[in-house]
């Protein structure tokens, strides 16, 4: 009889360890499950300060390197197909996507529904009426337009993409509702506070034009009035030729222009040689489609990035 009980207190044990045993991994392959992937730096950094520690979030393209030029490896592919969620710009800025979607079976937060776009043949000369609002219609009619990509640095645009991803991240992860919408409300606060910097610290300048190497800068321009001429063109990748050169030397005596903006983490020796020709000095101005390691070692981020830049632009548009 007492073989008996043992017997059965034996399997008792067992099965309670099973299923403890069960349930521990399963909470373990959930947590591994909670896996977040972006594509480019302003999303991986918008993403993370609002996921914080809960979810792993990770990037395709890593610091110092080019965004414009990307293609994904097959050991991107992997980690996308490990993600719950692969977070975009959508096909339109970042056609390589769409493919990436139906290779991983991996589901795609496309951010730019809603954002504020630039049409990406706008000329700087024109007026600001050439961009369009990320509805529907709009999205249909300009389905065979390009979309200047940099829409980051439109500082509503960045409170509308933080909107979307911290509601998207609730709805995957909702016992971490309240520490996600939190974080939220404090970087809708910090790119408010920017977008007030700039509007105060840009407002009365004596000149009205800067020279860029790659053409980045066009929702700035639209939104604070100042004239962006470029080296290159909205990819960094592309090359002047000599009459644009010969164009812009002519622009620069004009204006008396005496500073040139770079992108640290970008080479242009087109911009170097003009920087030369012409004795400009080089001043950093931030596209923020990537950061470098350097810099995200030493704990720089998107929003002192953008403070170093209005710092910049106040020195070369020489405002009060």
């Amino acid at each position: 009889m007492k073989k008996a009980i043992w017997l059965i207190l034996i399997v008792f044990m067992i099965i309670v360890s099973l299923l403890y045993l069960k349930e521990h991994n399963s909470n373990r392959l959930s947590e591994k499950r909670a896996i977040v992937t972006t594509t480019i730096y302003p999303l991986y950094f918008i993403t993370k300060s609002i996921a914080g520690d809960e979810i792993v979030v990770k990037r395709l393209i890593k610091p110092g390197n080019e965004i414009h030029s990307f293609s994904p490896t097959p050991t991107d592919l992997v980690e996308i197909s490990h993600s719950d969620i692969l977070i975009t710009l959508g096909v339109k800025i970042e056609p390589w996507v769409e493919k990436i979607s139906d290779a991983t079976y991996t589901k795609l937060l496309d951010l730019s529904a809603g954002l504020d776009t630039i049409e990406g043949s706008h000329h700087h000369h024109h007026d600001g009426n050439e961009h369009h609002t990320g509805n529907h219609e709009a999205s249909e009619h300009n389905d065979k337009r390009s979309i200047d990509p940099h829409v980051w640095l439109d500082f509503d645009n960045d409170i509308k993409m933080i909107d979307r991803v911290s509601t998207k991240l609730s709805q995957l992860y909702p016992k971490y509702k309240d520490r996600f919408v939190k974080r939220a409300t404090r970087l809708k606060g910090s790119f408010g506070e920017l977008k007030l910097l700039y509007s105060q610290g840009l407002k009365e300048c004596k000149q009205d034009t800067i020279l860029v190497g790659h053409d980045a800068f066009a929702y700035q321009e639209r939104r604070y009035g100042f004239e962006v001429e470029s080296i290159m063109g909205i990819f960094a990748h592309s090359r002047p030729d000599a009459a644009k050169i010969a164009e812009l030397s002519d622009m620069i005596a004009s204006k008396g222009l005496r500073y040139i903006f770079m992108d640290p983490i970008e080479s242009s020796k087109s911009a170097i040689q003009l920087a030369t020709d012409m004795k400009l000095t080089q001043l950093p101005l931030y596209t923020l489609g990537n950061i470098s390691l350097r810099d995200e070692d030493s704990g720089i981020d998107m929003l002192k990035l953008l403070k170093i830049n209005l710092s910049n632009l106040q020195k070369g548009l020489e405002c009060r």
